[in-house]
């Protein structure tokens, strides 16, 4: 940390050994210092909200108080409260989220850019995009931050849906343990969510974080068992001045049984019955990232600078196991309707084992230099490789014998390059950032099955500008233009004569931000996304295919309000608006699958006489589960209108000791407050069918400080 001439800078690590600053305390020293910039190695900066006020692109946080406050049951389900973003419940449980941005694809997140701290937390960033194993849960994380814009040139590939980052709880100053244990209640189930973390400064230099997380039950349904154990040990360790080391191991394992979709009747019948006892998930990652940070010493040529160096790695593997309807083995010559619908009787139970070796390594390099004309550049390569083992088994229930249909194997090697340049004009009112990222991803798939190999040689430049200006210290306007990419991925390089290219689109935005206090904030911005050969799985052909030219366009508004009169209340809003449209093939003019054109969110927080209440309620409208808009429900379940929906959680909790370091907290929460009954259709290995959404489920909470 130093003092130019005009400019106070601060680096990312700094805040770090300072504990951090909150939104409260960064705009009130911005409001003595006007002068003040932070200045740091990534364009998120430190996904803090002070961060939102002049980032040139929509973006939301959602803060540990709406974590905590707002019912939320798992990460996916907390993302509701963000426009533009949507989940299809899977399980109840949110091991297996299916997040859609802005009306992309939300089967297995494979279109959100998810990162741990900064870090891919996706099995493998080019090849296998899904959130198939998804090692994170709600109790580890402190903030979560969606920026859904401006971010491409720095993070990529496969950021047309922008960037969410899952910050983890951060390191307390003073040695702190927490014990939290939740118990819901639902369907006649239980769930238990256990948590165990203790951490703190072992020295002035070095300090740690142990979190322990263990889930263990079933959800509102028949046949959900879960267990899931998640294991972080984070640590920072200052070597001296100008250079720090942080690190984070992880272990997670995961095992859900998996409900799946029913039939129209059995739906009716009894929403909570599984008709697929066979079905089940299991996972387990062995995850590394290390963080090397060096802050430069002002020179003549550079008022400030800092090199970084991340590697990171995981060992992981994960399976499903489903009932499958081979029409082939019909001996009464009834084709059926799908492979997965229940109103037929299984014949074969697949296994789909797949492996995953990944590693990469990052070297950036941010520096800031003052002048009339201020430059901040970032420039910065990446390289990654994937290892990833794909296999099918196949068992005939009559005879137990076992095929594997499918054995593949892909090899990734992939090298990025990036480099923006923000430009600060105005005394840094005005700021132009234009940046460029080149992908240079090399694979090659193999079929061991049928013995061929093919290569796939990807590269692209891919731009992206930004523009922003503080018109006056509470009015912020920005625009940006991006271009992105996503790779084919495993599942898409089959069948030997398909060679699918890969998806590239246009994203625009242009925005507006008003912030007249800490407290009080209103941002509207509109948005396009033109894609080229979008890929989307025909369930009528069990195919991936590119679709052609599609257009997702929209407007996002979204508020926060807290009177100065009433300081413990806090009403927060957001609205989506989504069009989408095929632009090619048969279905043009069409929308895209299961896309709302409006999504409205409210919430309002509240603290009274030590007791914290907090109210928040979505809906979504109605949509489409098939590329031809159905509206009549096929026999399968398979397409179909999609109704409309609205769901309010409702959290009370208040602290019932408190002295010194010593704190005992409760709290009560009610999902779905209403029991709203409403359905997705079928995800994945059941996709034939209504798979229900989770009905009321209430919530105890205990936690312990100590």
């Amino acid at each position: 940390m130093f003092i130019s001439n005009k400019l106070f800078k601060l680096t990312t690590l700094s805040m770090a050994v300072a504990g951090g600053i909150s939104a409260t305390a960064a705009h009130a020293e911005q409001s003595a210092k006007p002068e003040v910039i932070v200045v740091r190695g990534s364009v998120l900066g430190n996904s803090e909200v002070a961060d939102l006020k002049t980032y040139t692109g929509n973006r939301s946080i959602i803060t540990h108080e709406q974590l905590e406050r707002t019912a939320v049951r798992s990460i996916d389900t907390a993302l509701q409260q963000v426009p533009g973003l949507k989940i299809k419940d899977e399980t109840g449980t949110g091991v297996l989220p299916n997040v859609s941005v802005r009306g992309l694809d939300s089967s297995r997140s494979g279109y959100a850019q998810f990162l741990l701290d900064g870090v891919p937390m996706t099995l493998a960033p080019y090849g296998h995009t899904g959130q198939s194993l998804f090692p994170a849960t709600l109790f580890m994380i402190d903030r979560i931050d969606v920026a859904r814009g401006g971010a491409s040139v720095q993070y990529g590939p496969n950021n047309v849906g922008g960037v969410i980052n899952l910050v983890s709880k951060p390191i307390s100053s003073d040695w702190e343990t927490q014990f939290n244990e939740r118990v819901t209640f639902s369907g006649g189930n239980k769930l238990y969510d256990t948590n165990l973390s203790t951490g703190g400064a072992v020295n002035e230099d070095f300090s740690l974080r142990l979190d322990g997380n263990l889930t263990q039950g079933e959800s509102f349904r028949e046949h959900s068992q879960t267990d899931i154990k998640n294991l972080m040990l984070k640590t920072v360790w200052n070597l001296d001045n100008n250079n720090s080391l942080d690190a984070n191991l992880q272990y997670y394992d995961a095992f859900a049984e998996l409900p799946g979709a029913l039939n129209t009747q059995a739906y009716l019948e009894d929403r909570e019955q599984s008709l697929r006892p066979n079905d089940e998930f299991e996972a387990d990652t062995k995850r590394i990232s290390l963080k090397y940070s060096h802050t430069l010493a002002p020179s003549t040529l550079v008022d400030y600078g800092e090199i970084e160096l991340m590697g990171f790695a995981n060992e992981s593997s994960r399976n499903f196991q489903w009932d499958f309807y081979n029409k082939n083995k019909d001996t009464d010559g009834n084709l059926g309707t799908d492979w997965s619908d229940t109103t037929q009787t299984a014949t074969d139970l697949r296994t789909s084992p797949r492996e995953f070796s990944v590693y990469g390594i990052e070297p950036k390099a941010s520096i800031f230099i003052d002048g009339k004309i201020s430059q901040h550049i970032i420039a910065g390569a990446r390289y990654v490789n994937e290892d990833i083992g794909y296999k099918l088994n196949q068992t005939d229930k009559l005879t137990g014998v076992t095929t594997s249909p499918r054995d593949w194997h892909l090899d990734t090697n992939a090298m990025a390059y990036y480099v923006s340049n923000k430009l600060g004009f105005m005394d840094d009112r005005l700021t132009l950032t234009p940046g460029l990222r080149y992908e240079d991803v090399r694979m090659t798939f193999t079929n061991l099955g049928q013995d061929y190999s093919q290569d796939n040689h990807v590269t692209q430049w891919l731009p992206g500008i930004t523009l922003g200006y503080e018109l006056t210290p509470d009015w912020f306007l920005y625009g940006n233009a991006q271009r992105s990419l996503r790779t084919p991925q495993i599942a898409q390089l089959w069948p030997k004569d398909q060679t699918l290219e890969s998806e590239l689109s246009w994203n625009y935005e242009a925005g507006a931000r008003f912030t007249p206090t800490v407290r009080s904030n209103i941002s509207l911005a509109a948005y396009r996304i033109d894609f080229e050969n979008k890929v989307e799985y025909d369930k009528n052909i069990s195919l991936f295919v590119n679709i052609g030219k599609t257009r997702n366009q929209g407007i996002e508004l979204q508020g926060k309000y807290s009177p100065m009169s009433l300081p413990d209340l806090s009403l927060s809003g957001a609205y989506n608006y989504l069009d989408t449209e095929q632009l090619d093939g048969a279905f043009a003019g069409k929308q895209l699958p299961y896309v709302s054109k409006h999504q409205v969110s409210v919430s309002a927080l509240y603290s009274i006489a030590r007791v914290d209440l907090g109210l928040m309620a979505y809906y979504y409208s109605k949509s489409f589960a098939d590329l031809a808009n159905s509206v009549a429900e096929n026999a399968s379940g398979t397409a179909g209108e999609i109704p409309g929906y609205t769901v309010v959680n409702f959290n009370i909790s208040t602290e019932l000791f408190k002295r010194d370091r010593h704190g005992l907290k409760v709290g009560l929460s009610v999902n779905n407050l209403f029991d709203n009954e409403y359905y997705f259709r079928g995800l994945d290995v059941s996709p034939a069918g209504r798979v229900a959404a989770p009905g009321r489920s209430l919530s105890l909470d205990l936690g312990y400080s100590f």
